[in-house]
Formats: structure tokens, C-alpha cells, sequence
């Protein structure tokens, strides 16, 4: 996995946002030639103030959020190279222009090598001066819209490790990971939901922007159909009931809209999201649905006991005995609800096989007893029943599915597991600085990502981000003790972080000190 962020700085080249220019020169006539000559409104850029030396303008960049600082190069207390030095290693998506007076060959090539944008001679021709300001523009926009992409994978990775159980038990991880894609207040209202569509996740994306301009939205591709995740202070189901029918009818590209309740704060997220999921089963389940009208989990809730002809006590121990992996206790209740349902209404039976075999495989999937090949047999089997005629034959057929795959539990099948956790630590422990993604190994070891993430942590003491972090900066601190010289961007790069400031954060809260304090002590 990789935990690469933006920077909590938010960048403001945003197409249709003004940059902001910080001017640095120790002469108050060079500062004001420079701000007159620059076309403002045209480039889209706005003043972030002024500064008379490299010091000032130091401790001013992160205040001013300058995107691009002007400097001359000879100051009183530090010069404008110096200045760049030290602004890099904290801020090195800033754009950085050197002016100077002085047409000397060494601080040209001084300039080239901290990479600064260009080395403009006074006096600075307004023309060739805005010129390159407006190519810095559009640079900026291009870097935001590849942020903007980042951060949307970054988003959509965390909710997926959010479900797969990454984060483990407490809260804590869990709301310092959350802070960091900056979706939401954490103490915010989110709901979920599920739909249908044929569309690809950048056109869902495109379709939902109406939605996404006024909420927090986040959309996952899970188990055949898309997730919905919208967050706000003040959200109800009802809100995006109402929101997703409008964008459905216009667009007619998204069906079967299936939503859970709202859900108080981050932790609480996974409850929507079960819910969400539990509807779609609900209306999937039903002979009659109209796929085109979303429904709240709500308002389904009360149909369950038309697809489960007992009681919701009945259906919640079935699921525990399955979680247990109790197969004899399992099959017995399985076979309990069967017969009671011969004396229920056919129809109702008829839906109840369904629901029955889609909640009971998502319940063994999720707890690692099955699977994801067994989990897509049992959809599989589920769009071939209303094909089976007979009710018993439909009976037989659900009650086949878990007899076959409900085993005990051996010690070929724990061998197996164990030596499948030992693969993927030893993929991890050589590729950690590259992405790695905990759904796609899951995958590779065909378990669950929840389960997987359960197993790994048993194996290695630690869950699976706490693994590859520790492994990142563990060479993040051997790079620096090998080389002090280094540069920290560079260190976090080849580390597998490409946010700086997170990864600061990320070494302090491993090693107690920052990476800056580090290499000094390297250095000594």
C-alpha cells in the first residue's frame, strides 16, 4: 500500500484558482517594479506579500501559501539561493524564480542545480517575466489536477482498508488515517450506497458531480456493483435517496439504488455500508422490483421477514453459527428456516432462497471460511434460481452450497492458510517502498480482505499498515544514517511516500524525533 498524501498545505492551482506570488528582494523599488509589472488578473494570480530578505520570506512561505516566490539572489542575512535551499526541504512544490542584477555564471549554475524555474536578468523585461509566470500557471494546474487524482485514489483506498478491518479495533489509527485525505470532519453523518450501473468509475464519477458538489463523496467498485459513500454535517438516507432518483432519471445509468441509514461519525461507517449492502440483497431478493425507484434500508428492514419466514433472532444465530464456522449447528437452522418455508406462502419462499444464500455466503466470505470464488458461485447460483421450477429443487440447491463448503476445520487447510500469510509477507518485505495493496493480495490468497488482514496480524504481531510503515521507515532511517546529505524529499520518495509533510509525521510518530533532527544526529 502506499500512504502517499497531500500535503495539509492545499495547494491553490486549481483551474479557475489564483496562485499566489511572494516577492523577496531587499530593494523596497525592485519589489514594487516587480508587482506592477506582473499582469494579475490575466494570469490569475494574487500577491502573498513581500519580504526584504531570505529569512523573512522563510518563515512567511507556509503563512502566505505562496504557490510561487520571486527572489533575488544577493540579500542581507540570507541570500535567495539560500532561501530555495532551505524553502525546498520543506516546500518542494513551489515554484521558485530567481532575479538578480548580477549576470554571473556561478549563480546561474548554483540555480540550475537547486531546479529553480528560470534566472531572469535586471532589469526583468515584463514580457519574458509573464511569459514564464504563465507557463508556471499552467504547470500548477496540471500538478493540481494530478493531486486532485491522488488524492481521490488515496480516498478510495482508505475506505476500502476501512472495510477490509485494516485499522484494527480502536479508533485512534482510524481517525489519524481519515485526517490525512481530508474528506470530512470525522464526527460528520455519512451514508452509503449501493447501485448498479455499466458505466466506468470515472463516468460514475462524472454523473454524481452534481451530488459531489455539495457533499463529500467517495465511490468503490465492490463485489459487482458500486459503493456509495457521502458524507456531510447534517445527512439523511432520505437526502440521498432524493438526490440519486434525479441523477438516475436524467441520466438512466444507475439502477437499483439500495441505501443504509445514516451512520454518526467515521468509526460508525461500516454499519451504512453493511446496511447498504443488506438492502441491495433485500431488493435483489424480490420478484418484483422496481429497479429504477431507490429504496432506504429503512424501509426495507420490515420485508426481511418476507424472505425469512422466522424471526430476526432466528436469522441472526444462523449467521453466528456460520461466522463459527458450526456446521452442524449451521446447517441444522438452515434446514429449520427450509421446512418452516413449505408452509409459507411460495412466493415467499421463493425469495427467501435468495436472500438466504447471498447473506449466508457474504457472512462466510467475510469471516474467511469461504473464498472469493466460492462467493461468486454463490451469485452465480443465485441469478440461476429463478430458473429452478421446484421449490424443493431451490431448496436443494441452496442447501448443497453450504453443505459443501461448511468443512471442518483441518490441518492441511490451516497448513495452506498459514504459508499463504507467509507469501504475502514476504512479497511485502521486498517490494514495501512500492504501492501494495492489502485487496489485492487478499485476492492472490483467495480470502477475504477482512480475514486476511485478521490472519496477518496474527503472523506478524502487527496489522498490515503498521507493517509496511514500520519496514518504510526503518530504511527511511537507514538511507539518511548511510548518506546525511540526503535530501528529506528525496528520502521519502524513495521510500514510497511522495507527501513530504505526511511522511515527517509518519517518522516522528515512529521514531520519536523528525527526519530533520535525524540527520543532524546522522551528521554529528
Amino acid at each position: 500500500m502506499s500512504h502517499e498524501r497531500q500535503s495539509g498545505r492545499e495547494s491553490s492551482t486549481k483551474a479557475g484558482t489564483r496562485m499566489n506570488v511572494l516577492i523577496v528582494d531587499d530593494q523596497r523599488l525592485s519589489r514594487a517594479g516587480l508587482v506592477k509589472m506582473i499582469e494579475w488578473e490575466k494570469l490569475g494570480l494574487t500577491p502573498a506579500g513581500e519580504c526584504a530578505n531570505g529569512r523573512d520570506a522563510l518563515e512567511r512561505i507556509g503563512d502566505a501559501e505562496a504557490d510561487i516566490v520571486i527572489t533575488d539572489v544577493r540579500m542581507p542575512i540570507m541570500n535567495g539561493l539560500e532561501l530555495i535551499e532551505k524553502a525546498k526541504e520543506q516546500y518542494p512544490d513551489i515554484a521558485y524564480v530567481v532575479v538578480s542584477g548580477y549576470d554571473d555564471f556561478q549563480y546561474v549554475r548554483k540555480s540550475i542545480q537547486l531546479t529553480v524555474a528560470d534566472y531572469l536578468l535586471k532589469p526583468v523585461d515584463p514580457g519574458e517575466l509573464n511569459e514564464l509566470l504563465a507557463g508556471l500557471v499552467r504547470r500548477g494546474e496540471e500538478r493540481h489536477r494530478k493531486a486532485e487524482a491522488d488524492l481521490l485514489r488515496w480516498r478510495e483506498q482508505f475506505f476500502h482498508f476501512l472495510l477490509e478491518g485494516a485499522y484494527g479495533e480502536t479508533g485512534s489509527k482510524l481517525i489519524s488515517e481519515f485526517a490525512e485525505i481530508r474528506f470530512a470532519d470525522p464526527e460528520d453523518r455519512f451514508v452509503a450506497a449501493v447501485f448498479e450501473s455499466r458505466l466506468d468509475k470515472p463516468a460514475v464519477y462524472e454523473t454524481l458531480r452534481p451530488l459531489a458538489d455539495r457533499l463529500a463523496v467517495c465511490v468503490l467498485r465492490i463485489r459487482g456493483v458500486y459503493l456509495l459513500i457521502a458524507a456531510a454535517p447534517s445527512l439523511v438516507a432520505g437526502d440521498i435517496a432524493s438526490e440519486l432518483k434525479r441523477l438516475a432519471d436524467s441520466s438512466r445509468e444507475i439502477a437499483r439504488i439500495s441505501i443504509g441509514n445514516a451512520a454518526e461519525g467515521i468509526i460508525k461507517v461500516k454499519e451504512t455500508v453493511g446496511q447498504a449492502f443488506d438492502a441491495y440483497t433485500i431488493r435483489t431478493s424480490r420478484k418484483a422490483d422496481r429497479a429504477d425507484e431507490p429504496a432506504t434500508f429503512e424501509s426495507l428492514e420490515a420485508e426481511t421477514a418476507d424472505f425469512v419466514p422466522l424471526s430476526a433472532a432466528w436469522e441472526q444465530e444462523w449467521a453466528f453459527h456460520l461466522r463459527q464456522g458450526n456446521r452442524r449447528a449451521a446447517l441444522d437452522k438452515l434446514d429449520e428456516l427450509l421446512d418452516i418455508g413449505h408452509s409459507a406462502h411460495p412466493d415467499i419462499v421463493d425469495g427467501s432462497y435468495h436472500y438466504v444464500l447471498l447473506r449466508g455466503a457474504r457472512e462466510l466470505y467475510e469471516a474467511g471460511l469461504i473464498r472469493e470464488p466460492d462467493f461468486l458461485e454463490a451469485c452465480r447460483i443465485a441469478r440461476s434460481l429463478p430458473s429452478i421450477v421446484s421449490l424443493d429443487d431451490k431448496q436443494r440447491t441452496v442447501t448443497d452450497f453450504f453443505r459443501n463448503r461448511l468443512k471442518e476445520t483441518d490441518s492441511e487447510n490451516a497448513m495452506e492458510t498459514r504459508l499463504a500469510v507467509e507469501k504475502a509477507k514476504a512479497y511485502i518485505d521486498t517490494h514495501y517502498c512500492q504501492t501494495i495493496n492489502l485487496s489485492e493480495l487478499a485476492q492472490n490468497s483467495y480470502m477475504s480482505p477482512g480475514y486476511f488482514s485478521s490472519l496477518f496480524r496474527q503472523h506478524t504481531g502487527r496489522n498490515f499498515l503498521d507493517y509496511v510503515a514500520h519496514l518504510r521507515i526503518e530504511h527511511a532511517k537507514s538511507l539518511l544514517a548511510a548518506d546525511p546529505s540526503r535530501k528529506i524529499a528525496d528520502v521519502a520518495l524513495q521510500c514510497g511516500y511522495q507527501d513530504l509533510k505526511y511522511f515527517r509525521k509518519l517518522f516522528k510518530r515512529h521514531t520519536g524525533i523528525t527526519p530533520v533532527s535525524y540527520k543532524e544526529d546522522a551528521a554529528r
